[in-house]
Protein backbone atom coordinates (compact mmCIF):
# COMPACT_ATOMS: atom_id res chain seq x y z
CA UNK A 1 0.00 0.00 0.00
CA UNK A 2 0.96 3.49 -0.31
CA UNK A 3 2.01 5.85 1.33
CA UNK A 4 -1.16 8.79 1.81
CA UNK A 5 0.41 12.28 0.77
CA UNK A 6 0.92 14.91 2.95
CA UNK A 7 -2.54 16.34 3.56
CA UNK A 8 -0.63 19.76 4.62
CA UNK A 9 0.92 19.53 0.66
CA UNK A 10 -2.47 19.40 -0.69
CA UNK A 11 -4.52 21.46 0.99
CA UNK A 12 -2.72 24.09 2.37
CA UNK A 13 -1.86 26.00 5.71
CA UNK A 14 -4.47 27.30 6.48
CA UNK A 15 -6.86 24.58 8.14
CA UNK A 16 -7.24 24.22 11.69
CA UNK A 17 -5.52 21.28 12.98
CA UNK A 18 -8.46 19.23 13.98
CA UNK A 19 -10.24 19.76 10.55
CA UNK A 20 -6.69 18.66 9.22
CA UNK A 21 -7.35 15.30 11.53
CA UNK A 22 -10.89 15.19 10.77
CA UNK A 23 -9.39 14.58 7.19
CA UNK A 24 -6.56 12.15 8.07
CA UNK A 25 -9.28 9.96 9.38
CA UNK A 26 -11.58 10.20 6.47
CA UNK A 27 -8.91 9.28 3.95
CA UNK A 28 -7.54 6.39 6.11
CA UNK A 29 -10.79 5.30 5.88
CA UNK A 30 -11.30 5.68 2.17
CA UNK A 31 -7.97 4.23 1.78
CA UNK A 32 -9.02 0.86 3.91
CA UNK A 33 -11.97 -0.12 1.41
CA UNK A 34 -10.49 -2.83 -0.62
CA UNK A 35 -10.48 -2.69 -4.14
CA UNK A 36 -13.46 -4.15 -6.49
CA UNK A 37 -12.75 -7.51 -7.94
CA UNK A 38 -11.34 -8.12 -11.35
CA UNK A 39 -13.54 -10.12 -12.67
CA UNK A 40 -17.66 -9.94 -11.75
CA UNK A 41 -18.65 -12.72 -9.83
CA UNK A 42 -20.87 -15.47 -12.25
CA UNK A 43 -24.08 -15.02 -9.57
CA UNK A 44 -24.20 -11.27 -10.03
CA UNK A 45 -23.96 -11.88 -13.69
CA UNK A 46 -26.68 -14.85 -13.59
CA UNK A 47 -28.96 -12.59 -12.03
CA UNK A 48 -29.07 -9.32 -13.66
CA UNK A 49 -29.33 -12.10 -17.07
CA UNK A 50 -32.88 -13.16 -15.51
CA UNK A 51 -34.37 -9.60 -15.02
CA UNK A 52 -36.50 -8.80 -18.20
CA UNK A 53 -35.56 -6.82 -20.49
CA UNK A 54 -39.17 -5.72 -21.78
CA UNK A 55 -41.75 -3.89 -19.41
CA UNK A 56 -45.08 -5.15 -20.44
CA UNK A 57 -47.22 -1.88 -21.60
CA UNK A 58 -51.40 -1.25 -21.18
CA UNK A 59 -52.89 -4.52 -23.10
CA UNK A 60 -56.35 -4.43 -23.62
CA UNK A 61 -56.98 -6.55 -20.43
CA UNK A 62 -55.33 -3.84 -18.25
CA UNK A 63 -56.78 -1.39 -20.27
CA UNK A 64 -60.15 -3.13 -19.78
CA UNK A 65 -60.00 -3.29 -15.93
CA UNK A 66 -59.33 0.26 -15.42
CA UNK A 67 -62.42 1.53 -17.33
CA UNK A 68 -64.56 -0.80 -15.71
CA UNK A 69 -63.29 0.36 -12.39
CA UNK A 70 -63.21 4.23 -13.22
CA UNK A 71 -66.81 3.62 -14.40
CA UNK A 72 -67.92 1.19 -11.21
CA UNK A 73 -66.49 4.27 -9.14
CA UNK A 74 -68.30 6.76 -11.26
CA UNK A 75 -71.30 4.74 -10.82
CA UNK A 76 -70.58 4.88 -7.03
CA UNK A 77 -69.79 8.37 -6.77
CA UNK A 78 -73.20 9.16 -8.81
CA UNK A 79 -75.24 6.78 -6.41
CA UNK A 80 -73.97 8.37 -3.08
CA UNK A 81 -74.74 12.00 -4.44
CA UNK A 82 -78.29 11.33 -5.65
CA UNK A 83 -78.53 9.65 -1.54
CA UNK A 84 -77.17 11.76 0.62
CA UNK A 85 -78.83 14.66 -2.00
CA UNK A 86 -82.00 13.94 -1.47
CA UNK A 87 -81.51 12.83 2.26
CA UNK A 88 -83.05 15.17 4.87
CA UNK A 89 -86.03 16.33 2.23
CA UNK A 90 -89.41 14.99 3.57
CA UNK A 91 -91.92 15.77 0.89
CA UNK A 92 -95.63 16.02 1.66
CA UNK A 93 -96.83 16.43 -1.81
CA UNK A 94 -95.08 15.96 -5.08
CA UNK A 95 -96.20 18.11 -8.25
CA UNK A 96 -95.28 17.23 -11.78
CA UNK A 97 -94.99 20.33 -14.37
CA UNK A 98 -96.30 20.38 -17.82
CA UNK A 99 -93.75 21.14 -20.40
CA UNK A 100 -95.47 23.96 -23.00
CA UNK A 101 -94.82 24.51 -26.24
CA UNK A 102 -92.23 26.77 -25.50
CA UNK A 103 -89.83 23.54 -23.77
CA UNK A 104 -91.40 20.42 -25.29
CA UNK A 105 -88.33 18.62 -24.15
CA UNK A 106 -88.59 19.98 -20.45
CA UNK A 107 -89.72 17.92 -17.37
CA UNK A 108 -90.08 19.23 -13.66
CA UNK A 109 -91.17 18.16 -10.59
CA UNK A 110 -92.06 20.23 -7.37
CA UNK A 111 -91.72 18.77 -4.12
CA UNK A 112 -93.37 20.70 -1.18
CA UNK A 113 -92.10 19.36 2.18
CA UNK A 114 -92.91 20.59 5.56
CA UNK A 115 -93.82 24.65 6.66
CA UNK A 116 -91.93 25.83 9.55
CA UNK A 117 -94.15 27.05 12.15
CA UNK A 118 -91.75 29.40 13.55
CA UNK A 119 -91.44 31.05 10.10
CA UNK A 120 -93.73 30.43 8.15
CA UNK A 121 -91.71 29.03 5.22
CA UNK A 122 -92.13 26.36 3.14
CA UNK A 123 -89.22 23.64 1.84
CA UNK A 124 -89.61 23.20 -1.56
CA UNK A 125 -87.21 20.43 -4.12
CA UNK A 126 -87.39 21.39 -7.82
CA UNK A 127 -86.20 18.68 -9.70
CA UNK A 128 -85.81 19.84 -13.81
CA UNK A 129 -84.59 18.39 -16.63
CA UNK A 130 -84.52 19.18 -20.21
CA UNK A 131 -83.96 23.28 -20.10
CA UNK A 132 -80.68 23.60 -22.25
CA UNK A 133 -77.87 26.07 -20.73
CA UNK A 134 -78.63 30.22 -20.79
CA UNK A 135 -76.25 32.57 -22.07
CA UNK A 136 -73.78 34.03 -18.86
CA UNK A 137 -76.14 36.49 -17.04
CA UNK A 138 -79.55 34.42 -17.89
CA UNK A 139 -81.40 31.97 -15.60
CA UNK A 140 -84.38 30.41 -14.99
CA UNK A 141 -87.37 31.44 -12.70
CA UNK A 142 -89.94 29.63 -10.39
CA UNK A 143 -93.00 31.63 -10.25
CA UNK A 144 -96.38 31.08 -8.08
CA UNK A 145 -99.11 32.72 -10.57
CA UNK A 146 -102.67 34.03 -9.75
CA UNK A 147 -104.77 34.09 -12.66
CA UNK A 148 -102.42 33.96 -15.06
CA UNK A 149 -100.14 36.45 -13.99
CA UNK A 150 -97.00 36.12 -12.30
CA UNK A 151 -97.59 36.30 -8.41
CA UNK A 152 -94.54 35.52 -6.13
CA UNK A 153 -91.04 34.52 -7.55
CA UNK A 154 -90.00 31.51 -5.69
CA UNK A 155 -86.21 31.83 -6.16
CA UNK A 156 -83.89 31.35 -9.22
CA UNK A 157 -81.43 29.18 -10.83
CA UNK A 158 -79.37 27.74 -13.73
CA UNK A 159 -79.04 24.14 -15.51
CA UNK A 160 -76.24 22.04 -16.11
CA UNK A 161 -76.53 19.19 -18.42
CA UNK A 162 -79.05 16.32 -17.56
CA UNK A 163 -81.10 16.52 -14.20
CA UNK A 164 -80.87 19.40 -11.53
CA UNK A 165 -82.33 19.52 -8.17
CA UNK A 166 -82.49 23.33 -6.38
CA UNK A 167 -83.54 23.45 -2.94
CA UNK A 168 -86.12 27.00 -2.06
CA UNK A 169 -87.80 28.02 0.78
CA UNK A 170 -90.84 30.30 0.23
CA UNK A 171 -93.08 32.13 2.44
CA UNK A 172 -96.33 31.98 0.60
CA UNK A 173 -99.47 30.95 1.62
CA UNK A 174 -99.64 28.68 -1.29
CA UNK A 175 -103.59 28.19 -0.86
CA UNK A 176 -103.68 32.23 -2.88
CA UNK A 177 -102.02 30.95 -5.99
CA UNK A 178 -103.22 28.81 -8.58
CA UNK A 179 -100.36 28.10 -10.21
CA UNK A 180 -96.76 27.03 -10.33
CA UNK A 181 -94.48 28.28 -13.31
CA UNK A 182 -91.07 28.07 -15.10
CA UNK A 183 -89.58 30.63 -17.05
CA UNK A 184 -86.43 31.67 -18.01
CA UNK A 185 -85.06 35.54 -17.97
CA UNK A 186 -82.44 36.60 -20.75
CA UNK A 187 -81.72 39.98 -21.88
CA UNK A 188 -83.86 41.98 -19.20
CA UNK A 189 -86.80 39.95 -20.28
CA UNK A 190 -88.66 36.81 -19.15
CA UNK A 191 -89.45 34.33 -21.81
CA UNK A 192 -93.32 32.93 -22.45
CA UNK A 193 -94.03 30.12 -19.78
CA UNK A 194 -92.05 26.98 -20.18
CA UNK A 195 -93.17 24.46 -17.46
CA UNK A 196 -96.51 24.80 -15.43
CA UNK A 197 -98.79 23.02 -13.04
CA UNK A 198 -101.78 23.81 -10.97
CA UNK A 199 -101.63 24.18 -6.99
Amino acid sequence: MREPPDLRGLIGDDVPPEELERLRRADALLRAVPAPPHEVPHSLTASVERLPTERRGWTRRRISLALASAAALGALAFGLGRWTDSEGFDARLSVPLEATENARDAAAVIRVGERDDATGNWQLELEVSGLPKLRPGGYYALWLAKDGEYAGTCGTFSVGDGETIVRMNVSYRLRDYDAWVITARTGGEDSPWLLTAKI
